[in-house]
């Protein structure tokens, strides 16, 4: 799957832009996070790309193929952020009717539906009226509805918000699973990047409509700037020992290390042994994407 976006602009009433020259290109991508602040443009884009809307300028190609004709044939589905669903039908059926609009036979979308159901964990709920369902069911059949049909591409704009943390893991199982099996590629909308930073392969950043940053979630996580950070608690309140590293910060009995690599976090830990008496607690931990995305922002490198 080659998914290929040059120069995209959208303005809207000719003076409110959405996104500012967008380019980038996708080569065999498994999950592609695509994130950023509030308006910065991640779900006008998505849009873009599915054909939902036409960009002001540029070009969206899907293996060589407007996005319109990716619909055509099936390539791709979607889950909106928000969608009218048809709360009289029940979960089985919706599903079952969603699979005949999109051009599978009746035999094909019953066992599609048959499918997702199990893949999704609806099995309970299949039967019910979709208006009987609660807000985190019925998110979760608008994203089971975007794998029917085995599509090679999916546009997933926050799938899994609304979801107890039991189930968000289920469900990144399930999708990455499908990915694997399909050779499948998916572009996510989320905030929740250090939930999926060990699935995806590639992170895009987006601000004020303006693609910030673009490479793997290691890459992003090299931009804080440092590896490890260090918490020492100290026995007593104090002005703390000299700390062998270049940036740290002393709060009463706490002490804060950001350590900038691998030989730097050793040299540490060998220096911690120096003053074991006076050190009750150390806490090793590693930079969030989170935090590599605002340092990404604090630098500067957006306008």
């Amino acid at each position: 799957m080659r998914i290929y976006v040059r120069d995209v602009w959208k303005v809207y009433g000719g003076s409110v832009i959405a996104l500012r020259g967008v380019s980038f290109e996708l080569v065999d991508s498994r999950l592609v996070i695509l994130a950023g602040p509030n308006g910065a443009g991640k779900t006008t884009l998505v849009r873009v790309m599915d054909g939902e809307l036409s960009p002001t300028k540029g070009y969206v190609s899907i293996d060589g193929l407007s996005p319109d004709e990716a619909r055509v044939k099936g390539l791709f589905g979607v889950m909106p952020q928000e969608a009218e669903l048809h709360e009289y039908l029940t979960v089985r059926e919706y599903l079952y009717y969603l699979s005949l609009i999109k051009g599978l036979s009746r035999s094909d979308a019953r066992r599609e539906v048959n499918r997702v159901i199990d893949d999704f964990m609806l099995h309970e709920y299949a039967k019910r009226k979709i208006r009987e369902l609660s807000g985190g069911f019925k998110r979760r059949v608008l994203l089971a509805q975007a794998f029917l049909g085995t599509p090679q591409l999916l546009f997933l704009d926050e799938p899994t918000v609304g979801l107890d943390p039991e189930m968000r893991v289920k469900l990144w199982r399930v999708i990455t699973k499908y990915l694997n099996d399909y050779g499948a590629t998916a572009i996510l909308v989320t905030h929740y990047l250090d939930e999926v930073k060990g699935y995806a392969d590639k992170v895009l950043l987006l601000h004020k409509g303006k693609l910030v940053f673009m490479g793997t979630p290691k890459e992003l996580l090299d931009r804080v700037g440092y590896r490890y950070r260090v918490r020492i608690r100290l026995t007593s309140k104090s002005e703390g020992p000299d700390i062998p590293v270049t940036k740290y910060f002393i709060r009463d009995s706490e002490v804060e290390v950001f350590v900038h690599d691998d030989e730097e976090l050793l040299n540490l830990m060998y220096f911690i042994r120096t003053i074991k008496d006076i050190v009750a607690e150390v806490v090793i931990d590693r930079p969030s994407l989170e935090e590599s995305y605002m340092e990404v922002l604090r630098l500067g490198e957006v306008t």
